[in-house]
């Protein structure tokens, strides 16, 4: 690991277009994977020296909330209209991804989350993922 004199800060949205329509539980199961994906290469000891946050978006008030910092235990919170055991299906996401790390330098970190995106894309094209 670097020093762990100052925290490495990386965001940025993302667009995700599906081929067809994916179920929302399906979304879901995918963003816990991604953020968990992140979090193993920047990971000390199943601790992240920071957080991971991940904020999937199907619409302005239909969202899920992730947050990271312990590799065993990843919290999840929905908006109000999100409504648990939902089975509606979509046709795309936004995803911001915020990545706040110490003792990690910010190409390792978007490196980190590129990769992470391309097996987010991978696991999802049985499910339809265009992009």
């Amino acid at each position: 690991m670097n020093k762990l004199d100052d925290a490495v800060v990386f965001s940025k949205k993302y667009n995700i277009v599906f081929a067809r329509l994916v179920a929302r539980p399906v979304i879901e199961k995918l963003a816990n994977c991604l953020i968990q994906d992140i979090g193993r290469p920047l990971a000390h000891k199943g601790v992240i020296m920071g957080h991971i946050k991940v904020l999937a978006k199907l619409t302005e008030e239909e969202f899920l909330f992730l947050s990271l910092t312990r590799m065993d235990r990843v919290d999840s919170k929905t908006s109000s209209r999100w409504p648990a055991g939902a089975d509606d299906s979509r046709d795309g996401i936004d995803l911001d991804i915020n990545v706040l790390v110490f003792g990690h330098d910010d190409k390792t970190i978007e490196t980190v989350v590129e990769d992470s995106l391309a097996v987010f894309r991978k696991n999802a094209i049985g499910y339809g993922l265009a992009n």
